[in-house]
């Protein structure tokens, strides 16, 4: 388990263009830039499954960095306070607020419209307000010359506030149902006036709402088609809590069993005759009632091509596992193997989850993502990892949410639990948060890793055409790598049979004294993360240089190639090179099993081929060592210097050819003796500044732990 996982800020990308609508409620397509495979300046694209208030902080963040393209999904089940009387009067309809207040927040976070739009459309009116003074307010707004209070909105703006206020208006005119407008947010009415100039599309009126404040379309979506429905719970004693409202009630402490989505409101008559028959009757007659309300059509491909997928903290039997509960949605969800999808605990606890803990609530929205257990889709295929904030340190009178049981989680590897709040406000810290796991996204789409490979002790031109075209046999050209070859040649490769080959290749001195030199400042200017050291002398099949590539993700600091993991190989190359000569032979293997136990003795790690003449490494470790790269005792060097510093090595079988002491360099006893010495002095001797884990990138699945506070979201 990883405790407080942690990475600095991202870097900034290109920010996608802001796509304004226009004053129609035409459904409006949604445009996708992205292509299938996504280049390093397409988009950063998030869904995030959000309330009203309780992933704000987490989508203001996401909203303000340049280069996401973020989709937020919310559900329209609230039916509190000027919602639920707007759902009462239009009969038909979702609730507005919770589209209203993420409105109001992304446009604020963005500058898309007027501030003084902002505060109109969240203006509650007075105590006693009457359909007379919504109708001053609409000409006020109507009227030409421009008012202290709404001079600053453009003209176009205000009258299309006023249309949809004077189109809801007419509508209560019209109608022989009453309606309250004290305490009602004039967003609320404005919404609703959108969705009856749109026929009684809810999404469409999503979509409306959205363009009035300058918002791009698809920003906000509904989570469903706009069928509307109503929200009840069963409690674990009994009770039936027979709306929305009622779940969030702050005077109860609510211990909810279950929750519903149904076709009409429950009166208290209702809900309290299911009461009386007990949960488990309440439930299965409530199960009858339930009705399905299909997937937004359009989420569809946001979630698709999603890199990164957020269950948002809030209020989770009101705002978020409704939402989960969306037919369509997990298999949706679950068909996006790619995406990095976080769920998000609460901080601190309320009404609706008193007495659960973080694990209880990643149960239970597993529970619902599943359809109630109806699917057998695998967790880790709809969550990669659950985010817990450790309440340890935090003031007691605070009511944080307790961790729970974190042993009974199947599997640790999702966990990921730390102090994610933002000072002492309850608060979830996007940057704490967010961070890493953008910072993953990225790291998988950063432009190609660029890979030297060295040919080196090749002694003709062929040998290394051959190591050339192996290489390319191996599929190099396959691995999404920037390759370039430098190889020590004594006369110039055929430059026709160069032009052929997918990669660049570059011919060095061969003068030892100038080489090396020359070779270290190439890595150095070209940006090079790896280099291969491949000895081209016959030994070695060229083959095996896309082998170690392919292991170059960028987790490992080495990859070594080992002769003695290919048993059949370094036998037979044992058999060739010594025949009848056992002691010889003896000999070898046991001095090739010392420097193995000199490195397990010194460093608590064992090589099993020191002497390779194939391995990666780092360029930084590369040209870290005091010895050309191509010496005998270059190996002695990188490996002493990785394990001090516990690099990540990772060994791998390479083919090997015994080939005649004639035609390549061997391995004598002193030589065995000096790398012997080397190991020790390279152990003993004190750390250089250079002996340091150099700063590499970090892998996107094995996030390191980085200080306790990173840096912004986008610097």
């Amino acid at each position: 388990m990883n405790v407080g996982n942690r990475e600095p800020g991202v870097d900034d990308i290109s920010a996608p263009p802001l796509v304004r609508g226009n004053d129609r409620c035409e459904r409006m397509p949604h445009v996708t830039t992205a292509s299938a495979d996504p280049r390093p300046d397409d988009p950063l694209r998030v869904v995030l499954f959000s309330g009203g208030r309780g992933s704000g902080a987490l989508a203001t963040a996401l909203v303000r960095t340049p280069g996401v393209a973020l989709t937020i999904a919310i559900n329209g089940y609230d039916d509190g306070a000027s919602t639920g009387e707007v759902r009462r009067f239009l009969g038909d309809a979702l609730g507005p607020s919770d589209f209203r207040k993420n409105a109001s927040r992304l446009a604020s976070a963005l500058g898309s419209c007027d501030p003084a739009l902002v505060r109109l459309l969240d203006r509650r009116l007075p105590d006693g307000a009457t359909a007379s003074d919504v109708e001053t307010l609409v000409r006020e707004l109507a009227a030409p010359d421009d008012g202290e209070e709404f001079g600053s909105i453009p003209r176009d703006a205000r009258v299309r506030v006023a249309d949809r206020l004077q189109a809801f208006v007419r509508a209560h005119a019209q109608s022989d149902r009453s309606f309250r407008y004290d305490d009602c947010a004039v967003g609320n009415l404005v919404f609703a006036g959108a969705y009856l100039l749109c026929g009684r599309r809810f999404n469409g009126a999503v979509d409306d709402y959205a363009d009035l404040v300058g918002l791009a379309t698809g920003l906000i979506e509904n989570v469903t088609d706009g069928t509307n429905a109503f929200l009840v719970a069963v409690e674990r004693n009994g009770r039936v809590l027979g709306s929305e409202a009622d779940i969030v009630d702050a005077t109860q402490r609510n211990a909810i069993e279950d929750i519903f989505l149904v076709a009409r409101p429950l009166g208290p008559a209702e809900c309290a005759a299911l009461a009386a028959s007990g949960p488990g009757e309440a439930a299965r007659r409530l199960g009858e009632l339930a009705v399905a309300t299909p997937l937004n059509s359009r989420l569809l491909d946001p979630i698709a091509r999603a890199d990164l997928l957020i269950y948002a903290p809030g209020t989770q039997h009101s705002s978020l596992f409704p939402s989960y509960l969306t037919p369509g949605l997990a298999p949706a969800i679950a068909a996006n193997l790619e995406a990095i999808k976080l769920l998000i605990t609460n901080i601190q606890t309320d009404a609706e989850i008193a007495g659960s803990s973080a694990v209880d609530l990643v149960g239970r929205a597993v529970h619902y993502l599943k359809e109630k257990g109806r699917l057998g889709t695998p967790t880790p295929a709809l969550v990669t990892h659950f985010l817990m904030n450790d309440p340890r340190g935090a003031e007691p009178p605070v009511p944080y949410v307790p961790l729970g049981r974190l042993d009974t989680l199947q599997d640790p590897r999702l966990v990921r639990v730390g102090q994610y709040e933002e000072g002492a406000t309850g608060r979830h810290d996007a940057v704490k948060v967010l961070a890493p796991f953008i910072r993953a996204v990225l790291d998988r789409r950063k432009q190609r890793r660029r890979v030297a490979v060295v040919l080196y002790d090749a002694g003709s031109v062929d040998k290394i055409a051959l190591t050339l075209i192996e290489m390319v046999r191996g599929g190099i050209a396959d691995l999404g790598l920037d390759v370039t070859v430098f190889c020590e040649s004594p006369t110039p490769l055929d430059a026709a049979f160069v032009r052929t080959l997918p990669f660049a290749v570059h011919e060095v001195d061969a003068t030892p004294s100038k080489a090396d030199g020359k070779l270290r400042d190439q890595l150095k200017a070209g940006g090079y993360e790896y280099v291969v050291l491949f000895e081209s002398s016959g030994m070695y099949n060229g083959e095996d240089i896309p082998w170690l590539a392919s292991h170059l993700t960028g987790r490992l600091d080495a990859v070594w190639g080992s002769r003695r993991l290919s048993v059949r190989d370094i036998q037979e190359s044992l058999r060739v090179k010594y025949r009848h000569r056992a002691l010889l032979r003896a000999a070898s293997q046991v001095g090739s099993y010392a420097l193995s136990l000199s490195y397990l003795a010194l460093y608590g790690r064992y090589v099993s081929d020191t002497l390779s003449g194939a391995r990666a490494v780092r360029v930084d470790d590369a040209c870290s060592i005091g010895l050309p790269l191509t010496h005998k005792r270059a190996n002695q060097e990188l490996l002493s210097r990785l394990l001090r510093r516990k690099a990540e090595m990772f060994e791998v079988p390479v083919h090997f050819y015994s080939v005649s002491p004639d035609h390549a360099k061997r391995t004598t006893v002193i030589d065995g003796l000096q790398s012997i010495g080397s190991i020790v002095w390279a152990r003993v001797r004190p750390s250089p500044e250079h002996a340091q884990r150099p700063e590499h990138p970090v892998h996107p699945e094995h996030p390191a732990h980085p200080p306790d506070r990173p840096a912004s979201l986008a610097r």
